[in-house]
């Protein structure tokens, strides 16, 4: 098998670790089981703004915890 040069991200964010303070860094994963009609009704929203769906969910999340404080 030939070896390749690793591609470019010409354009691209660079992938790996976010940048920045431990505190502020996003690296806890945490799992939910949803039903079929949830994630459907979770994607139909994401697909409204505009955002991917792991980051429509955390959104969600995240400012349901800022209520709750």
């Amino acid at each position: 098998m030939a070896t390749t040069k690793k591609s470019q991200r010409k354009g691209k964010k660079p992938m790996g670790r976010p940048k920045g303070s431990v505190e502020k860094l996003r690296r806890n994963r945490v799992v939910i089981m949803l039903t079929d009609s949830e994630v459907e009704k979770l994607q139909r929203l994401a697909t409204a703004r505009g955002l991917p769906l792991g980051t429509h969910a955390y959104d969600l999340l995240s400012s349901a915890l800022r209520r709750a404080r």
